[in-house]
């Protein structure tokens, strides 16, 4: 005797079934437009003819990121003793022995030597000195120029392998 046994389909669930859940999930979305439309338009405001403006925290944002773009600062960090420092460049080591004076980076900061540092290079046994002050572009431009020829100065070319770039720089910018 051969028993003909159809595959047991599940029931599929029903429009009504659907229902709460295709609620739930359309109050969820007017809620997230809602809250999106309160939290994205706050930065524009209307003056007394009606029209849009900036509200006064975003412009004043705008105008200290502008204002950085004209105040930036070109520095180096040299070693403030003899010892070892870390090294990014150095082929198979992670440090390095600098002399007191010698560079480990260069760097350019719109925050000044607090804002970027804070204490940092001074736990570190590193002296921060500023070398150019300008705009950001001329800052950029010289500090680019520093890493690249630091290949050619002197205290480099005096190491038995030496390095690309400043032990301090991970990159060329």
């Amino acid at each position: 005797m051969i028993l003909n046994i159809a595959p047991i389909n599940p029931p599929k669930p029903s429009d009504n079934d659907r229902k709460p859940f295709k609620q739930l999930l359309f109050f969820g979305f007017l809620i997230f437009l809602a809250v999106a439309f309160l939290v994205s338009t706050d930065w524009v405001e209307f003056d007394a003819n009606g029209k849009p403006v900036l509200a006064p925290f975003r412009k004043a944002k705008l105008d200290k990121e502008l204002e950085d773009l004209d105040n930036a600062e070109q520095y180096a960090l040299l070693a403030v003793r003899n010892g070892e420092y870390p090294c990014f460049n150095c082929p198979g080591k992670s440090t390095i022995f600098l002399r007191k004076g010698q560079v480990w980076k260069y760097g350019v900061t719109t925050q000044g030597e607090k804002g970027r540092y804070r204490t940092w290079h001074i736990d570190n046994h590193l002296f921060y000195l500023m070398q150019l002050q300008g705009t950001l572009q001329e800052c950029l431009r010289e500090e680019k120029r520093k890493i690249y020829y630091y290949a050619t100065h002197p205290e480099n070319l005096a190491r038995t392998v030496p390095l690309i770039r400043p032990p301090g720089n991970k990159q060329d910018n």
